[in-house]
C-alpha cells in the first residue's frame, strides 16, 4: 500500500510541474530582444526544451532554469525545431 501511495505522489508531483510552466523564479526572468551591454553579467547558459514542439513552453523553460541561476533576463542565442522537440539555447544574465 505504501508503495502505491508513493508512486501516486511522484507521478502527480510530475505532472504538476511540467518543464514549460513558468515558475515563481522563471516569472521574474524577462527576455531581452538584444545582447545586453555591460549593465549586464553572464551568469550561465540555460537550454530549454519542449517534446511537444511548443516554442512557448521551451522559452518557459528556459527562463524557469535561468532564474534557478538568480537571472533576471535572458538573451535567446538560438531556437531549434528538431521533429516534435524543440530547444531553446540562451544566456542568462544578471542587469542591473
Amino acid at each position: 500500500m505504501k508503495f502505491i501511495v508513493m508512486f501516486l505522489l511522484v507521478v502527480l508531483t510530475a505532472c504538476s510541474s511540467s518543464p514549460g510552466n513558468l515558475t515563481d523564479l522563471g516569472k521574474e526572468v524577462q527576455i531581452l530582444d538584444s545582447k545586453p551591454g555591460s549593465e549586464c553579467s553572464v551568469v550561465g547558459k540555460v537550454v530549454g526544451e519542449n517534446e511537444q514542439g511548443s516554442i512557448d513552453l521551451a522559452r518557459n523553460h528556459a527562463r524557469n532554469l535561468g532564474g534557478k541561476l538568480k537571472a533576471n533576463s535572458i538573451f535567446i542565442n538560438q531556437e531549434v525545431p528538431n521533429g516534435q522537440k524543440y530547444q531553446v539555447f540562451a544566456t542568462a544574465y544578471q542587469c542591473e
